[in-house]
């Protein structure tokens, strides 16, 4: 029998979720997104010309992919479809492409043909269906967009996630920033889902109606699995921040399969992402059985700095925790996250955000020539979050973990009423400087002892310490008392992850086990 293969995607899905300024109706359009790419629209735009039965292969993550039994068939429903979610859905682009399923080819040899097909079209621009101006237009007071003066209200739009009964999810940004007006931008994406698919294609042998249905079982479990980590992330929060309704301090905008953007007020932005990622890593997917790892970049900014950006940087600094737990763990095991919390005017990428984070003093190298040293790093940053015991932490220094941050961060908060908090936050001006004016700085101020902080932080358990002990007393190892420490050839910080957001993260009273 002739098989058609189609896919179907949502492409810039950035540009229209953020096209509004309204929090709430990011939220609504991401819900568009996926309910065009959805069974329930298609039975609805293309009536009898689908059945999900006989046509659905697999949804999820902003695209869709199709079989029909003739490209005619096929076409028609292309159309239908694309016409009535450019009419309904004004602004949003949608890409299409069909080719014939080739026996010759294995199942996932042919998705692989489709997805390249895709991306080749996408690149050239060509044949995207979107609705242009007519010319009778008024402006959309929500999106700031032209829309048809005659048009009318739109139906009720597709919800991504319900909140907990008694509860609301906040509509607006000015509902989440707290005193210090900061919001979090919490961008997530799941690692090596991309070969985790291709070992689901199977062996040359494998059918592909065994291929569509693991395709689907599994696409399905990604969507309810991460769903079920936001939810469980929401209970954790109400819980441990004992918080009152019924307003909460969070809000999902993008639950597409593995991919996830979700908005917090800015002092909890990094436990909630912490949160996120330890119920997600206790997850299994049903299909192939193996447990999820991801990556999170958070964004701290002002309430009123441009959301799409903040998104981008978020997406940016996932990245860069995705790269770190590759480098510990090629294999995808380590869930990580990075930060950045915007004081002022953003750069242009996060590697000249992070110049700014590199010494004024050059460490000497290996050999102590300083000619060929290079300058450290005040930040730690990435950090893992959760990673199997098998994988080494040799990388992380024992340090570059946000249980160490976390555990420093409180304790230098306990410090405010014994040490002045100028005194502390003008540690961040010293590490500037580097490790020899840092020294200069605690012994002129005499607050040495600021730096028993970073061992308690590293050995929270009496065990642990106990064994630091008992190596310290056999003359194993000598007792690490600095401000700076080589990590992986670099010359790091290890307090000023710690001091910038001393006054800008809540913590949860119980850790997540």
């Amino acid at each position: 029998m002739d098989r058609i293969l189609m896919i179907l995607e949502v492409s810039r899905k950035q540009d229209y979720i953020f096209a509004s300024k309204k929090l709430r109706e990011n939220a609504a359009r991401s819900g568009e997104i996926a309910y065009v790419t959805d069974s329930v629209f298609f039975r609805a735009a293309a009536g009898e010309l689908y059945s999900p039965e006989q046509n659905l292969v697999y949804t999820g993550g902003g695209h869709t992919v199709l079989q029909f039994d003739d490209r005619e068939t096929a076409t028609r429903f292309a159309r239908a479809v694309t016409s009535v979610a450019m009419t309904r859905f004004d602004g949003m682009e949608i890409f299409v492409k069909q080719m014939p399923y080739k026996a010759e080819r294995t199942p996932g040899e042919n998705l692989m043909a489709l997805t390249a097909a895709l991306e080749e079209k996408k690149a050239l621009r060509k044949s995207s269906f979107r609705r242009l101006s007519v010319g009778v237009e008024a402006l959309d007071p929500v999106t700031y967009q032209p829309k048809l003066a005659e048009e009318e209200d739109a139906p009720q739009r597709p919800e991504l996630l319900q909140a907990p009964e008694g509860w609301e999810f906040p509509t607006q940004f000015q509902e989440l920033a707290g005193a210090d007006n900061f919001i979090a931008v919490v961008h997530v994406d799941g690692n090596a889902m991309g070969k985790r698919v291709q070992d689901l294609y199977g062996e040359r042998t494998a059918s592909w109606d065994d291929c569509r249905a693991s395709l689907q079982r599994f696409s399905s479990g990604i969507q309810a699995d991460f769903e079920r980590a936001f939810s469980e992330t929401v209970d954790t929060l109400i819980s441990g921040l004992e918080l009152t309704p019924p307003i909460l301090p969070i809000r999902p905008v993008i639950l597409a399969g593995d991919d996830v953007c979700f908005v917090t007020a800015g002092r909890i932005g990094l436990e909630s992402a912490r949160v996120f990622l330890e119920h997600l890593t206790a997850l299994k997917n049903a299909e192939d059985g193996q447990p999820y790892a991801a990556c999170a970049g958070v964004a701290l900014v002002h309430q009123k700095f441009p959301f799409h950006q903040a998104y981008d940087l978020a997406e940016e600094l996932c990245g860069s925790a995705k790269k770190f737990g590759a480098e510990l763990n090629p294999a995808g095991r380590v869930s990580a996250m990075d930060w950045h919390i915007e004081f002022g005017q953003l750069k242009d990428s996060l590697s000249q955000i992070r110049e700014d984070y590199q010494t004024e003093q050059i460490f000497p190298s290996e050999s102590g020539d300083a000619r060929t040293g290079k300058r450290g790093q005040m930040e730690l940053r990435p950090v893992v979050v959760t990673a199997p015991e098998e994988v080494s932490m040799e990388k992380t220094g024992g340090v570059r973990t946000y249980r160490f941050f976390r555990g420093l961060c409180q304790a230098m908060r306990g410090e405010y009423g014994n040490t002045a908090r100028g005194k502390i936050k003008d540690l961040r001006t010293a590490f500037k400087q580097g490790e020899v004016e840092t020294r200069f700085f605690l012994r002129d101020q005499e607050v040495t002892r600021l730096l028993d902080h970073a061992f308690t932080a590293r050995y929270q358990t009496w065990g642990e310490q106990a064994e630091q002990y008992r190596k310290l007393l056999d003359g194993q190892q000598e007792l690490a008392k600095g401000p700076f420490e080589k990590i992986n050839g670099t010359m790091r910080c290890l307090f000023f992850d710690a001091i910038e957001m001393i006054d800008h993260c809540d913590f949860l009273k119980e850790v997540e086990a």
